[in-house]
């Protein structure tokens, strides 16, 4: 089995005395390469706090995140933010797309910041495959939400991440949307043998996954493939 991801023991505690919240409570959990998982559980369960520390965003209280064997959160700073525009990529429910910039820069800008050439024949591929391609020279305001949804998931694959890191990515879709956005997420993921590993209170969109990860009060209750 190929782990790209893994999580050792993680703890994540706020606050103290009256006030304390643990949000994770040692959870262990390996990601394999190419496959497709999803953290569900209720408001509070802790699965955005998972899922912010496996991808360097968040550091927890103890334990570790390895990704391809490096402990992410032994590396300096700069290091930790290198690491995480050029191996993982994240989609979040808010798009995060710069209203100033075409649609085209906006996918390119995890490239343009690492000064990195652009490969044009995966740009196209990703474009064409997400219904983008007519759309670069626009800016982000031209476009529906869900056609945003999807510029942000090319800026999150156009680097060949590792694995790619969704919280709630059709969150602020309507049905239609979501299940569309979700499809082609699934799609371009299994064409590119992509990892995925994404948040979700949809039980609908977390059946599409290979594996399910059920939270309860900061730990892993369920693991079902």
């Amino acid at each position: 089995m190929d782990i790209v991801l893994e999580a050792k023991n993680l703890t994540k505690v706020y606050g103290s005395g009256e006030g304390t919240v643990h949000a994770l409570r040692g959870v262990s959990v390996g990601i394999e390469r190419g496959s497709f998982t999803a953290i569900i559980g209720k408001s509070g369960c802790g699965k955005s706090t998972l899922l912010q520390a496996l991808g360097g965003l968040d550091a927890p209280t103890s334990g570790q995140v390895l990704l391809e064997g490096q402990s992410l959160y032994d590396l300096p700073d700069d290091e930790l933010a290198w690491l995480r525009r050029t191996k993982l990529g994240f989609v979040f429910q808010a798009f995060n797309l710069l209203p100033e910039y075409t649609i085209r820069d906006n996918i390119l800008l995890p490239l343009m910041l690492d000064k990195k050439a652009v490969d044009e024949a995966y740009l196209k591929f990703l474009t064409e495959r997400l219904g983008l391609a007519d759309l670069l020279h626009r800016q982000p305001g031209q476009l529906s939400g869900g056609q945003q949804q999807r510029a942000a998931i090319a800026r999150a694959l156009i680097v060949h991440p590792a694995v790619v890191l969704a919280d709630e990515p059709t969150g602020n879709l309507d049905r239609k949307n979501s299940e569309e956005v979700f499809s082609l997420i699934r799609a371009v993921a299994a064409e590119q043998h992509q990892t995925v590993v994404y948040v979700t209170h949809d039980p609908d969109l977390a059946q599409a996954a290979d594996r399910i990860l059920e939270m309860e009060d900061g730990e892993i209750r369920l693991d079902s493939i």
